[in-house]
């Protein structure tokens, strides 16, 4: 929960590109509609989107301009401005394994506000230029399951079927309004999702296989190599067993189903 469990603690809240951001608003020095063109604030500060210079994709405009007290003053702008918040008794997360390390020094954690989450900026580590990018962490070597598990949880995920051991799995549940993309993309995790008192990476287990990372309608709750780990899934076809070895390493067919079932050696994987 969060520590901030007395006094006020104001924070303008923002959405740009896909991502929201809090920030506090002892650095912000203004709000406001940038110039005809976009491109400025009244013709003195130059408008910098807040997604490209952290990596992600620009911004529609016009958007707002949020102005922000650091050193050279920084003007960005954002999709929208949802609004200015006390988050001290709101739910914190510190940043999950994994993550900290792409996204730090550039977010301190999230912050759980009206049941969606924002990303909280430290805006004196924002870049001034586009161009920036977090160190991509290394590619997990796949490892193929040799023998798939008694009982299996069987999931879609770009159309594609996976099978998870079921003792790994704790629940299924539907992405929601709490999901929060990451503005650039941290090898397999396509976001982070509050759950049960922590932040949960969500991976794209295609994306272990060099596919894009993306976060679909359901979530896989799974506990692996000791991590809290979610995975995306367009559907889930349930708890299946008496899987036998197809024709591709690591697939296995199993009663009812059309198609062979991927098994990766997830654990191996995330330890």
């Amino acid at each position: 929960m969060s520590p901030f469990e007395s006094g006020r603690r104001l924070c303008l809240l923002v959405e740009a590109g896909e991502t929201r951001y809090a920030v506090e608003a002892t650095s912000v020095m203004e709000v406001a509609m940038p110039g005809a063109r976009g491109t400025s604030l009244r013709g003195v500060l130059e408008v910098k989107d807040l997604s490209a210079l952290l990596g992600g994709p620009p911004e529609d405009v016009p958007g707002m301009v949020v102005v922000l007290d650091v050193s050279p003053t920084l003007a960005v702008r954002v999709r929208s401005v949802v609004e200015v918040a006390d988050v001290a008794r709101d739910p914190f997360f510190l940043l999950p394994p994994g993550l900290a390390d792409s996204l730090a020094p550039l977010s301190r954690g999230a912050v759980l506000h009206k049941d969606r989450l924002y990303l909280e900026l430290i805006v004196e580590a924002l870049p001034h230029r586009v161009g920036h990018r977090a160190a991509p962490p290394e590619p997990r070597p796949v490892h193929w399951a040799d023998v798939p598990p008694e009982r299996a949880l069987v999931l879609e995920s770009q159309g594609v079927l996976f099978g998870v051991p079921l003792s790994s799995v704790s629940q299924v549940v539907p992405k929601g309004v709490s999901f929060s993309v990451l503005p650039v993309q941290s090898g397999p995790v396509a976001g982070v999702y509050p759950h049960a008192q922590a932040l949960w990476p969500i991976c794209s287990v295609p994306a272990l296989l060099g596919a894009p990372a993306l976060a679909e309608e359901l979530f896989v709750l799974t506990e692996l190599a000791g991590r809290t780990v979610g995975l995306a899934a367009t559907r889930v076809l349930g708890v299946l067993q008496k899987f036998k070895p197809a024709e591709l390493m690591g697939t296995f067919k199993a009663p009812g189903l059309p198609d062979p079932v991927m098994f990766l050696d997830l654990q191996r994987m995330f330890s």
